[in-house]
């Protein structure tokens, strides 16, 4: 690996760590305001400021000119930032990409330039003229470090190959492994991840909060920003001191908040879906769930009737990732409402974790009507 960046970091204050932003802009400067994000701090966004968000040109911008102004800023490329590759290797496929994606930084550049694609366009056409107006832009992301290294940890956007050397780790796999927690490394520090929704590891009651294996040495903080319905932009936070480093974390999301008018204390009911474990066997129906056993497991799980689906061969999946939890709260509590179409039963989000409870816990008056991802 060739883009390695040597960084030393004080021996005092704080370290904040951002990824996975995908365009979302608002959401990255409320999280800098939610964290009181100072010239004092060492920001590192760790990849994947790009693509599938609102604004990748706004959240460009924005990181290009606040790393100009503090040389306390450093990035690491995402998988997603290195669509400027394919431009400028002229990628056939690209085009397909740009026309099928709702919101790409390549889309947003033509549409600022007032440039309209048509069924003869050509990737070097394209090329030539987002090279023209946003070459600044492009050689920036091109010149993005894959890892930051650092005496304790090191920031990685996907993860690192299990080598002698974590060095000759392959670029591509730094940037695009999956599931990196559930891998190992020998560099003896801390590996700082994106890039794999940590909500995809959990699972007794899903959440969306970083995890720090210290056994492994691992720490994955993507919080499934506009990957998942009830995803959230995580800001990991290392505290150093003298006496030893220690973690804390913050989150901000899209989601309409609600008040707990009763308390409720959740029964047995726990677990998840995710990708792509989608397929179901149904053991028993109820009025709100049915209790469901994984196809490819042997995990059972109590799904939301409306999010379980039958094919027209008769196989049940389910529409999408979800919580199959119940969750407990308190009467006072203020929490996030991810889903409010369903009968019976919200889906909420708690301090960043996801479950089931009854309509009548929460009060009516600040519900946002919400679509539920099925």
């Amino acid at each position: 690996m060739k883009k390695i960046k040597t960084l030393h970091l004080p021996s005092q204050g704080r370290i904040i760590v951002i990824s996975d932003i995908h365009g979302e802009l608002d959401l990255f400067t409320d999280l800098l305001k939610k964290v009181h994000f100072s010239c004092e701090d060492t920001l590192i966004i760790n990849g994947d400021l790009c693509e599938k968000g609102r604004n990748s040109k706004g959240v460009l911008k924005f990181i290009m000119d606040l790393s100009k102004r503090n040389e306390n800023v450093h990035i690491t490329e995402g998988n997603c930032d290195t669509v400027v590759e394919d431009l400028l290797a002229e990628n056939p496929k690209l085009m397909n990409y740009i026309r099928s994606r709702k919101h790409s930084i390549l889309k947003e550049w033509l549409d600022e330039i007032g440039f309209d694609m048509n069924d003869g366009t050509t990737v070097k056409e394209v090329k030539e003229i987002l090279t023209h107006h946003f070459s600044e832009q492009i050689n920036w992301l091109m010149e993005l470090s894959t890892v930051i290294d650092t005496e304790d940890y090191i920031f990685v956007h996907a993860g690192l190959e299990d080598k002698a050397d974590w060095r000759e780790t392959d670029r591509i796999a730094a940037i695009t492994m999956p599931s990196f927690l559930e891998k190992s490394h020998g560099s003896g520090k801390y590996v700082i991840v994106g890039h794999w929704p940590v909500v995809n590891y959990t699972s007794d009651i899903p959440s969306n909060n970083p995890i720090v294996d210290k056994e492994k040495k691992i720490i994955s903080i993507d919080g499934g920003n506009v990957i998942k319905s009830s995803g959230q932009l995580n800001a990991f936070i290392i505290h150093r001191a003298e006496s030893g480093d220690t973690f804390s974390h913050v989150h901000t999301d899209h989601l309409s908040t609600c008040q707990v008018m009763k308390n409720f204390h959740s029964v047995a009911m726990k677990g998840s879906i995710s990708y792509p474990h989608y397929k179901l066997v149904p053991i028993q129906s109820s009025e709100h769930f049915t209790l469901s056993k994984q196809a490819d497991s042997e995990d059972q799980l109590y799904v939301k009737n409306e999010y379980l689906h039958q094919s027209e061969d008769g196989t049940f999946w389910a529409k999408t990732d979800l919580s199959c939890a119940q969750i407990s709260v308190k009467k006072g509590e203020v929490v996030s409402v991810v889903d409010n179409t369903c009968a019976g039963y919200n889906l909420i989000k708690k301090n960043g974790k996801e479950g089931w409870i009854p309509k009548d816990v929460l009060s009516p008056m600040k519900e946002r009507t919400l679509t539920h991802a099925g």
